[in-house]
């Protein structure tokens, strides 16, 4: 069961790096009660692996820059501290403000209040039903146009500022896209050097047994 948990360990959304890293804790200490223990660097490439992709650019400047087989955890908790984004909506740390969950609650009141107003337009329209066709008609076709002016009133309206920013953090996804894609072609350039020195040892073995067997039938 902890190790399941411990493979499909994942950074949650909107959490901060200590709490993550307190969760992340916790598991490797309870398998270690169970004499289940996992290398340091492994540890530290599992803790990658689990952060969101704005940290690309982070987590490459550490693997270039770190021995990974010597860094300790706690490290590494401290380095994501400094690193880690403050959002300027909510004031939080570990997540930027166009992920804040302020903003992303105040989008769906927003969508949601014209649905409301509707049901409500079409209760007060069911209730004066005893009412004569004339004046229900004048009431419906006033509330509608009171609706229309109350949606009008809620639509967003993004300034000059916050497009701008959107821009900025979508420029910022590109770029760490990029250096990820760096990373993984670093990693597939040091594979296929592994795998051709593989494959020379390989055939220095075959060699080796070719010869052996040769001196056996003597």
């Amino acid at each position: 069961m902890l190790v399941r948990e411990y493979e499909l360990f994942m950074m949650h959304d909107n959490e901060n790096i200590s709490d993550m890293f307190s969760r992340f804790t916790m598991i490797i200490n309870s398998l270690k009660n169970l004499g289940k223990s996992y290398p340091n660097q492994e540890l530290v490439r599992k803790i990658f692996r689990c952060l969101p992709r704005s940290w690309t650019p982070k987590v490459t400047t550490i693997e270039e820059a770190k021995d990974l087989s010597t860094l300790l955890l706690e490290q590494l908790l401290e380095s994501s501290k400094k690193e880690e984004p403050t959002c300027y909506e909510c004031k939080k740390s570990g997540h930027f403000k166009s992920d804040c969950p302020n903003i992303k609650k105040k989008e769906k009141f927003n969508k949601e209040q014209p649905k409301k107003k509707k049901s409500f337009v079409a209760t007060w329209d069911d209730s004066d039903s005893s009412s004569s066709d004339e004046e229900s008609g004048e009431e419906v076709a006033n509330i509608a146009f009171m609706e229309i002016e109350e949606e009008e009133e809620d639509e967003v309206n993004f300034s000059f500022d916050e497009l701008q920013e959107a821009y900025e953090n979508l420029f910022d996804e590109f770029k760490n896209v990029c250096l990820k894609n760096k990373s993984l072609k670093k990693d597939v350039i040091s594979m296929s050097k592994e795998n051709e020195n593989l494959k020379n040892e390989n055939s220095n073995y075959i060699n080796e047994i070719e010869i052996l067997n040769v001196s056996l039938k003597f």
